[in-house]
């Protein structure tokens, strides 16, 4: 018994050990529903396009445009929105960088007020329109910076996967 903490150590490993045994194999499925049947060019694209969806400021929609996406180019809709899923707090932690850098990029609109929320809870007539030159905005930014970053990205990973293959020895 671990006198700091209050458990058996002995006991915390073998849960530990069990745990593995049981997971492990799920996670060995949901790599190969991942990766199954996709060339390096279709990684990095799956890759790429869902770090670009993943992190666009728009709260409500990228499932669906990540369905939409997915069936255009031809990639893997699981993976695809897996990545979406697990982007979802970054996406929340950049909707207000994205707005900033929207606000000052596309300086015409309403301004904010200085108390946003106060403002919404007085007229909610008026948190519509505010709401929506906010969504403009940021996803005028996320526009801006998003595409040269994936397109950037999408280089590097074929650069490298291209650099893999040279380096694998032909049998």
């Amino acid at each position: 018994m671990c006198i700091t903490t209050g458990f058996n150590a002995p006991a915390a490993q073998r849960l530990k050990g069990v745990v593995g045994r049981m997971f492990f194999p799920v996670l060995k499925r949901f790599q190969n529903v991942l990766t199954c049947g996709l060339t390096a060019q279709k990684s990095a694209q799956l890759l790429c396009v869902g770090f670009a969806f993943g992190v666009m400021p728009l709260v409500w929609g990228t499932s669906l445009i990540c369905i939409v996406v997915a069936h255009i180019l031809k990639l893997n809709h699981v993976a695809l929105q897996s990545i979406n899923y697990l982007l979802y707090p970054l996406q929340l932690v950049l909707l207000l960088p994205f707005f900033m850098l929207g606000a000052r990029l596309f300086p015409w609109g309403p301004p904010l007020p200085p108390h946003l929320f106060a403002a919404v809870l007085r007229n909610p007539g008026t948190s519509w329109y505010l709401l929506c030159w906010i969504t403009l905005k940021s996803l005028a930014a996320w526009l801006v910076t998003v595409v040269p970053v994936a397109v950037l990205a999408y280089g590097l990973l074929m650069a490298l996967a291209f650099m893999k293959n040279a380096h694998t020895p032909r049998v």
